[in-house]
């Protein structure tokens, strides 16, 4: 699974045993225990759904939120950096993957990293140090690509 996938499994996850959970003891105090069960189950599934949505709205541009939780601990992160300053690269890698997908990142790495340098903000990575970030990006979002290619 490609870290560009969605990550909301846990959020998920806790919304639907609390549904369950809530719904099943109103259930329980309205009907015994036919209740619980059927309240439960309507708990579950709307718990699930609500974390879902949660889990979507909490990470609304592209995606990147997973790497804000993994980039320090990638081999290409420069000590002293902040998560301020690898979100344009992983944005950029987003929306230039976009564009560009398909083609060797190599190729297009000359117009990416003069383009980083109109576009970075207030990040201070090189273009050298970001150039990994995007690369990241790019190999996750191929192999997401090659995935959904295989199921389909």
């Amino acid at each position: 699974m490609s870290t560009l996938e969605k990550r909301h499994i846990s959020r998920t996850t806790v919304s639907a045993l609390a549904g369950g959970a809530v719904l099943g003891a109103l259930g329980y105090l309205i009907a015994g225990p036919p209740g619980l069960v059927i309240g439960v189950v309507i708990g579950v599934a709307g718990g699930a759904l609500v974390g879902n949505r949660t889990a979507v709205s909490a990470d609304p541009n592209d995606n990147v939120g997973h790497f804000e939780e993994i980039y320090s601990k990638m081999a290409y992160y420069a000590p002293g950096m902040e998560w301020h300053d690898y979100e344009p690269a992983y944005r950029f890698g987003v929306q230039t993957w976009r564009t560009h997908g398909g083609q060797e990142f190599a190729d297009s790495e000359p117009a990416l990293g003069a383009r980083w340098l109109k576009i970075r903000g207030r990040s201070r990575l090189t273009w050298d140090q970001a150039r990994h970030a995007v690369m990241h990006v790019w190999r996750d979002m191929e192999e997401t690509a090659q995935n959904q290619n295989r199921a389909s």
